[in-house]
């Protein structure tokens, strides 16, 4: 990009350079890709909240759990509290699908003895709410059960919070493809708008090649010319750049050069060096 007397890298001081161009891929990465990017940000979004939604239940049973736990680890209290439970069981299973006189009765049976709970009720309800009045004598299995589904979720937790950290980084990667997609979009919309013909990847590694030798982080020895398109700083900032180019990442430099090149063809970079490898316009 630097004008005829400059220093920037890869300039022929005659007809002697010799530049190597190699084979490069056309495939079109996510950042030159609008839809798909902001697809992909969706969806690790989608991820995130699922895993937070996820965790955030793990962290309300375990409380609960350990609530429990504090119950049971008492007799009278633990035999309450299956009592009780039981009940609520039974409840549920007449609000799903039982008739209102029986759920009246149920509602009611708080003070009732063991003999009216199985000889007027368990006729009604399944086998599992059978299961359930069963163990409310069984404090000390309850107790054990619950200590066992409290080592599961707080086992769980760590997993959780990993995948949470992984999915918040890729939500950030991914904010940033979005960022520069748009800026390549851009470009696009631009460059056809302009009529300027588009160059290749080989266009574009060649450029790179002569003006940098492809270093992103290259700086002219002179102080004016930067990164791997060699970019001036007044240059740098009219296509939204901030900073030194050469500490701007390669995919921020290509999508700026591109945005560059759609506004104003070759011209930022000279035929006569190294502007004579993007297409004649």
């Amino acid at each position: 990009m630097a004008a005829a007397g400059g220093v920037a890298f890869g300039q022929a001081d005659g007809e002697g350079e010799a530049v190597q161009p190699v084979a490069v891929e056309a495939a079109a990465p996510p950042w030159r890709d609008l839809e798909r990017a902001q697809h992909d940000l969706e969806v690790a979004i989608i991820a995130r909240d699922s895993l937070q939604r996820a965790l955030d239940r793990t962290v309300d049973e375990l409380h609960h759990e350990l609530a429990r736990l504090d119950q049971l680890n008492s007799t009278d209290t633990g035999k309450k509290l299956l009592n009780d439970e039981a009940e609520r069981l039974i409840v549920q299973e007449y609000i799903a699908g039982g008739y209102v006189e029986d759920l009246v009765f149920v509602l009611g049976v708080s003070e009732a003895t063991d003999a009216i709970w199985r000889n007027a009720l368990l006729s009604e309800v399944s086998e599992v709410f059978e299961e359930a009045l069963a163990a409310r004598e069984n404090v000390p299995g309850e107790r054990e059960r619950t200590e066992a589904r409290i080592r599961r979720l707080d086992d769980a937790l760590p997993y959780l919070n990993s995948r949470l950290r992984e999915t918040t980084q890729s939500i950030e990667a991914a904010q940033w493809v979005v960022y520069i997609a748009e800026i390549n979009d851009m470009a696009e919309r631009e460059r056809v708008q302009n009529g300027f013909i588009e160059p290749t990847e080989q266009h574009w590694y060649n450029l790179r090649f002569c003006e940098s030798t492809n270093n992103y982080t290259a700086e002219s020895s002179n102080g004016l010319f930067y990164g791997a398109y060699q970019f001036e700083l007044r240059t740098w900032r009219t296509v939204g750049g901030t900073g030194n180019p050469a500490h701007a990442r390669p995919e921020e430099q290509d999508a700026r050069a591109r945005l560059l090149y759609a506004r104003r063809g070759d011209q930022p970079w000279p035929r006569a060096y190294c502007g004579r490898w993007l297409p004649a316009n």
